[in-house]
């Protein structure tokens, strides 16, 4: 190599020097950043553990305590994947949450185990002492391993080591340039160095070049095929780097994407149950140690069912983003707001200086809620009822704070929507006992304990029974048969009461179809509450049920709805009962006569049958007023060209007065109660029509 050779040796261990120093400060200054993130998750974990832990500590007992201590200590794993293991012990309780350990091996199995001593992060371990309520200490063992920092820094670092290889190649490239004197070697120089790029790595010499170009030429063409096997190693070596860096970033994106949907919704972006959970105990920590106020905020979205049967479900997850971000956006930093599932949201105002503050804050943000939403370019609007609970000190956990601001909503809806309500401790027992209740109706149902009970209806005049009226009863396992009134009114406002009505309709059919196959084929009428009447599918659904049972036809089916059923949308209550009638069903407006303007909706809705309300029929023999109001409703009808059944006729004289006045069609206490199925056929065999009724049509009412 000649005198260059001299030159080259001390450059190389120059730069072999400077990589070093270069190398060991990378080093130090990634280790520290990794330890110092490292040992900050671990505290912050620490922290969030003693917070969630010392309030479980209260409890008396020790079944619930082990309980919540170990679904504490699972919901702890996710939050820093540095941790290994938790562990819990007490005198009469030992738990142990393990790490996955596959992930923590595939971790592990990707950095040297010279690096990991070289690099100094290890492994931390932290220890909790809880005070339990029956003496004794429980304690928390935390146990990190630093899988994850070791193989961030080892990938930092190689990467690194492998551009820097590159880079001393190239220097040493230049410096052969550099060092050739000679113009025709820096031309012939700057031809291999194209050729090296390409593959070429020879230097040939012209002839006659000085002594001392022939000696760079040789020099360099004796590096060459070191020089080319290292590019060929260093090649594969990039790639391989590449592929694993690739690998690492789609693990730790997965990693994080499924953490983040442990404890996010995955539609709004909220935190979801799960991290209100955690988030909670911490507030009320805080709360208790401040000593401020932490109002529980729970929102419900006002007729978001009616949003999503008319729109579509889209619409309706459009609406609930839009919710989540105006929720959010109100939340800062202070406040905390969560996703319970379907339209239910919680927000917990924290560190409250009284109850009017809670209220300006909840006033502002209904506001913000109500303002129209966007949706496939129309503008929709929506309200929210808000039920709170206010945390004050006093010994509440976190269940019974969202319970009581549960029951609170449950008054706002129940006072008229769009309101917000305190939770109130004298009314905890009311609402309590109204959820209780909807609770009992519900199980009655699906146990078994609902019944069908028929009125007949009759022809006065001709003295033939022409249908029956299909009423609900509940057989009570300890209060024996009650009437709809004293259980529907809890559940009308609710979806149980389509399952309710779906289940009169196929018992009605049922029985329809067995009275049938015995001969007496009679209408049979049933009552369908407004709910279940407007639902979008009601159709749909009513087809399927008449479906099921063949031998019933469609002409046999009346179905009663109130007056006051058509009220909120009456195009669309007219083009349910047209789509019903274009089966072959028969409509009744149940108690006509009640309503805000019966004349009106006479007109405008397609029904068949009108049932004079038993108020006025039940009086009408006292009282001129209501006669003449029976009177009214009977010559209404006629000119409608309707059919008029009078309901509350309670003795022979109301049937024969009302057959002077022009009514045939008549049921009530006079004529049959309510009977169970099974004694329908033997009442029907034994009807007499009264001797009045028949004298009574050759006379007329008095005036």
């Amino acid at each position: 190599m000649g005198c260059y050779s001299r030159l080259f040796i001390p450059i190389f261990f120059l730069i072999l020097a400077v990589s070093a120093v270069r190398y060991h400060a990378l080093l130090d200054t990634e280790t520290a950043l990794a330890n110092s993130r490292y040992q900050s998750d671990a505290r912050q974990l620490d922290l969030y553990l003693a917070n969630t832990v010392l309030p479980l500590a209260v409890q008396a007992n020790m079944e619930s305590l082990r309980d919540s201590v170990q679904q504490a200590l699972r919901g702890a794993m996710p939050l820093n994947r540095n941790l290994a293991s938790v562990r819990w012990d007490s005198a009469s309780t030992h738990i142990e949450v393990q790490a996955d350990r596959q992930l923590a091996d595939e971790l592990a199995a990707g950095v040297p185990p010279w690096f990991a001593r070289l690099a100094g992060i290890t492994a931390i371990s932290s220890r909790l002492t809880v005070a339990l309520p029956g003496g004794g200490d429980g304690i928390v063992d935390l146990h990190y391993t630093p899988s994850l920092p070791l193989m961030q820094v080892w990938h930092s670092v190689r990467h690194q080591a492998v551009l820097s290889t590159i880079n001393i190649v190239l220097i040493y490239v230049l410096l052969a340039l550099i060092l050739a004197s000679h113009r025709r070697l820096l031309a012939r120089l700057v031809q291999a160095t194209d050729r090296f790029r390409g593959g070429d790595f020879a230097v040939r010499m012209a002839a006659g070049a000085t002594p001392e170009a022939q000696a760079v030429s040789g020099s360099f063409n004796s590096m060459a095929g070191d020089v080319e096997e290292l590019f060929s190693s260093l090649k594969t070596s990039q790639r391989q780097l590449g592929e694993q860096l690739n690998e690492t970033v789609h693990m730790q994106q997965a990693l994080q994407k499924l953490s983040w949907q442990n404890y996010n919704d995955v539609l709004t972006g909220l935190p979801n149950r799960a991290a209100l959970a955690a988030r909670f105990e911490q507030e009320l920590f805080l709360a208790r140690e401040r000593q401020r106020l932490l109002a529980v905020c729970l929102f419900d979205l006002d007729h978001f069912q009616a949003i999503n049967d008319r729109y579509g479900a889209e619409a309706g997850d459009e609406i609930l983003k839009q919710v989540a971000a105006r929720l959010h956006g109100y939340t800062g930093q202070v406040h905390y707001a969560a996703r319970l599932g379907g339209d239910e949201f919680v927000l917990l105002l924290c560190g409250q200086a009284s109850i009017a503050s809670i209220e300006q804050n909840i006033t502002q943000l209904m506001g913000e809620l109500s303002r129209p939403y966007l949706c496939d370019q129309q503008a929709l609007h929506m309200t929210a009822s808000v039920g709170i609970a206010v945390y004050a000190g006093k010994d509440l956990n976190t269940e019974s704070l969202l319970r009581h601001a549960d029951h609170a909503v449950y008054q706002a809806k129940l006072t008229g929507r769009n309101q917000y309500h305190f939770f109130d401790t004298n009314l905890d027992e009311e609402v309590r006992t109204h959820h209780n209740q909807r609770t009992e109706v519900r199980q009655a149902l699906i146990n078994g304990e609902l019944r069908l009970y028929y009125q007949p209806k009759v022809n006065m005049r001709a003295g033939t029974v022409v249908g029956m009226e299909a009423l609900l009863r509940w057989q009570h396992p300890r209060r024996g048969v009650l009437a709809p009134a004293q259980f529907l009114p809890l559940v009308e406002q609710t979806d149980l009461i389509i399952d309710i009505g779906e289940w009169v309709l196929r018992q009605a059919l049922w029985q329809m179809q067995r009275w049938s196959a015995a001969g007496k084929h009679w209408v049979v009428s049933v009552n369908i509450a407004a709910r279940h009447f407007q639902q979008p599918d009601f159709v749909s659904r009513l087809k399927t049920i008449l479906g099921e049972f063949p031998g019933v036809r469609a002409s046999m089916l009346e179905l009663e709805i109130l007056e006051s059923s058509a009220l909120h949308d009456i195009e669309h209550v007219r083009r349910i009962i047209r789509a019903c009638q274009a089966l072959g069903i028969t409509f009744a407006l149940d108690d006509f006569g009640t309503g805000y303007s019966s004349m009106s909706y006479l007109k405008r809705l397609p029904a068949n049958i009108v049932k004079i309300d038993q108020s006025f029929v039940r009086n009408m023999l006292n009282d001129r007023d209501d006669l003449h109001l029976v009177r009214a409703v009977i010559g209404l009808a006629r000119s409608f060209s309707l059919t008029v059944i009078a309901e509350g006729v309670e003795s022979i004289e109301h049937g024969a007065r009302l057959i002077q006045l022009g009514c045939d069609l008549a049921q009530g206490y006079g004529i049959a109660r309510p009977m169970p199925a099974d004694a329908v056929l033997e009442w029907a065999s034994h009807f007499v029509p009264a001797p009045q009724w028949r004298i009574a049509q050759f006379s007329e009412a008095p005036i």
